[in-house]
């Protein structure tokens, strides 16, 4: 049996979780429901307050209010995801960071993802974005292939 493997979500899963006309909606689920059900070997499962703020916003520019509630609520409620706190050092490192990608358009957000992967050795993350494998990450489900996925 594989050995789980730490992994952090970042906004455009939560989005696509949430959003039922998001292209990845249904790989997204498809991932989550493996980790939910031992298919897919990752454990823990790690967001940030940042990426919950992002997800609240796109989700009611895109959706609407009652949608970003609830997936808030949902998030927040759920012992699956792991909400970290954006310490003053890793803040600092992420700026650090940003700053040193200056021939990059890559987000604030996450290059913030990305440190919260060096500080807590965390390699995997479930995200659709390209800016993560600039990042080094692994990105799951588009990087591993655990579950077919649309482009």
């Amino acid at each position: 049996m594989t050995h789980p493997q730490p992994l952090f979500v970042d906004t455009n899963a939560f989005v696509a979780l949430f959003d039922t006309d998001d292209e990845h909606h249904t790989a997204a689920n498809a991932v989550l429901d493996g980790i939910r059900d031992g298919d897919l070997a990752y454990g823990p499962i790690f967001t940030s307050r940042y990426v919950l703020s992002e997800t609240a916003t796109v989700l009611l520019y895109g959706v609407g209010h009652r949608e970003a509630v609830d997936a808030l609520t949902t998030i927040r409620a759920s012992s699956t995801f792991n909400i970290l706190d954006v310490t003053k050092p890793i803040f600092d490192r992420t700026a650090e960071q940003f700053a040193q990608y200056d021939d990059q358009q890559i987000s604030f957000i996450d290059h913030l993802n990305s440190v919260f992967g060096e500080q807590f050795d965390i390699d995997h993350i479930f995200a659709f974005e390209e800016d993560f494998r600039t990042l080094g990450m692994t990105r799951v489900p588009v990087d591993t292939g655990d579950v077919p996925t649309t482009s």
